[in-house]
């Protein structure tokens, strides 16, 4: 018996010797059993939540490799269920995927083997157990950070404006002989807490939260740390506004405002606003670093700014409906910073909306201010797309590189189809004996009579005659071999041609049609005689396949290479002159 070995934990608190404790273990039980443990598949995830399997690249990968054939293992040992998740549907999903391909899990702890008839009504039992377990750790974590907000401690993270102090509690001896830390304590810190003064006052006084980040980013003034998701580390509009809502810096703190829930679909945590009758305040005056004077300033010219950008919808950004409704929006990115350009002015008609860098406009971190209009971008873009998968050439050589693949198709199914004709023979023979059969149970009835077993037998072996008969017609159903060049050159036409009428669609439809040929385009400015220019190259999936999965895929053979390169211009003056990436006699290679 070959086995696997999986092991995790769960907290960067915990131990990482965790883990060579859980495969020590499961090694032990192997050898009492006999059994050989394959030390290329023992594998560990480190401070990794059991309440996905996302982002669990050791367990991941032994799932893949167990799905190989030959399969290098018969079975996935975890020193207990809770190692291999505490969310019931992921333990029984992956139970029955690993036993779908000839691999069990064995619970060394639990002694639960699921080969066993009874096994799956125990790992429900166990799985249901491990679940709740999160629950109720949640529930307590939960609990325990109520109980230090209500005391004025922090129950989270840094807070701009604030340094964390931790609470000693001299009763209690922690780790290493120290002092137990009973809590961590927000103090204003003396180098940040002047800055979160001074954006409350520019704001106070009318500047914008667009004006106020590129005032600070230019005196070079220390920002937060960004999200993951962002590299530069500069003051932003959406920081600020987070700021100047958050009653902290007047000495209030609101808690419970928010309820952190994963995503089943792809296992990551996202922040949910909680009803208001939820919420707890609590009075920290230590805490406070603006005054009410001050905040109620703010507080006005919040409202002053609500009511006008409620009045008058600005560019587009002030729209009600959920998700992008531009043609382009989310496909464009920066050449200088690599944001993603966005509608950053206008007065929300067509031809006044008009594309920029956002960063450039918010922050002013960016030296691209180029600003073009929507409509203007759109018309260039999709002439400069459908010039360049248009091309004859382009799905001449596209054509060529199919009818290699489909030849190869071809050739393979007529390999199937010859060894099928044994399939045929065996199927005949069978029939045949089958025919024997019948034959003789019609001659006993013949001579005994009617019998109620007779007369059912009959009826069976007719049956699977009738069987036979279908599988023998399907196999000896002509295949056709034969394909028109000329049909195939009309379905790729037709598939290129799909982007040249996305305009003429509605938006949604016309973004997720686009979608499937064009994953990101760079928008580089460049300064001309004649004004600027922004440069656009992208990577264009022409014959990307459908949703249902039917398409031509063209793969790369040798030193040549499919170009499904945009290299185009588009101009923010209007003046027109598109040139895609050229065909110079070199084609494929551009």
């Amino acid at each position: 018996m070959r086995c696997a070995i999986y092991a995790r934990f769960s907290s960067d608190l915990q131990r990482p010797t965790s883990i060579d404790d859980q495969v020590r273990r499961c090694k032990d039980f192997a050898t009492k059993q006999g059994w050989t443990v394959v030390e290329d598949f023992i594998r560990g995830d480190e401070a990794r939540s059991a309440a996905t399997v996302a982002g669990r690249d050791a367990l991941n990968g032994l799932m893949v490799a167990a799905k190989t054939k030959p399969k290098p293992f018969d079975c996935l040992l975890v020193d207990d269920t809770s190692r291999l998740a505490r969310y019931l549907p992921d333990v029984l999903s992956m139970n029955d995927v690993l036993l779908y391909h000839g691999v069990f899990v064995y619970a060394v702890a639990q002694r639960l083997d699921c080969r066993e008839k009874a096994s799956r009504p125990l790992l429900t039992l166990h799985g249901m157990m491990d679940e709740q377990f999160l629950v109720s750790v949640a529930e307590k974590v939960h609990r325990g950070q109520e109980g230090r907000a209500l005391n004025g401690m922090n129950p989270g993270g840094k807070i701009f404006g604030y340094r964390n102090t931790p609470v000693e509690d001299p009763t209690r001896t922690g780790k290493y002989g120290r002092a137990a830390i009973s809590g961590v304590k927000l103090e204003p810190d003396e180098l940040e807490a002047p800055i979160v003064i001074r954006i409350f006052t520019m704001y106070a006084d009318g500047n914008s939260l667009a004006t106020i980040s590129k005032v600070l980013n230019a005196e070079g003034v220390k920002a937060p740390q960004p999200p993951r998701n962002r590299q530069i580390r500069a003051w932003c509009p959406s920081s600020i506004r987070e700021m100047l809502r958050n009653e902290r810096y007047r000495g209030v703190f609101v808690w419970n405002r928010t309820k952190k829930e994963r995503n089943p679909e792809t296992g990551r945590k996202t922040s949910r606003p909680r009803p208001e009758s939820d919420w707890r305040r609590v009075n920290v005056p230590e805490w406070r670093i603006v005054s009410d004077e001050l905040w109620e300033r703010v507080e006005a010219q919040i409202k002053r700014m609500s009511e006008r950008w409620t009045a008058t919808s600005l560019g587009g950004q002030a729209r009600r409906g959920r998700g992008p409704r531009h043609l382009f929006s989310g496909f464009l990115i920066c050449g200088e910073c690599g944001s993603r350009m966005t509608i950053v002015s206008g007065d929300g008609r067509r031809s006044y909306v008009k594309y920029g860098c956002p960063t450039h406009k918010g922050r002013g971190v960016c030296t691209n201010g180029v600003l073009i209009r929507k409509d203007r971008l759109e018309d260039q873009l999709v002439k400069g797309l459908t010039g360049r998968i248009l091309q004859p050439a382009m799905v001449d050589y596209a054509l060529e590189r199919f009818q290699e693949q489909l030849q190869e198709r071809l050739r393979q199914l007529r390999e199937q189809a010859e060894s099928a004709a044994d399939g045929v023979v065996a199927l005949q023979a069978k029939r045949q004996e089958l025919k024997t059969k019948v034959s003789n149970v019609t001659e006993a009835i013949a001579a005994f009579g009617h019998s109620p077993s007779l007369l059912s037998q009959l009826a069976a072996l007719e049956a699977e005659i009738a069987k036979l008969d279908d599988r023998l017609a399907e196999m000896n159903q002509p295949r056709d071999f034969a394909l028109s060049i000329e049909d195939l050159r009309q379905f790729l036409y037709g598939r290129a041609a799909e982007i040249s009428e996305l305009l003429h669609d509605d938006v949604e439809g016309a973004r997720q049609a686009l979608s499937k040929h064009v994953e990101r385009l760079v928008l580089t400015p460049r300064s001309t005689p004649e004004g600027p220019i922004l440069e656009v190259a992208g990577n264009v999936e022409i014959f990307n396949g459908s949703e249902d999965g039917e398409g031509v895929r063209i793969s790369n053979g040798g030193q040549r290479r499919f170009c499904s390169a945009l290299h185009t211009t588009v101009y923010p003056s209007g003046w027109l002159n598109s040139q895609p990436c050229g065909l110079n006699g070199t084609f494929p290679v551009c």
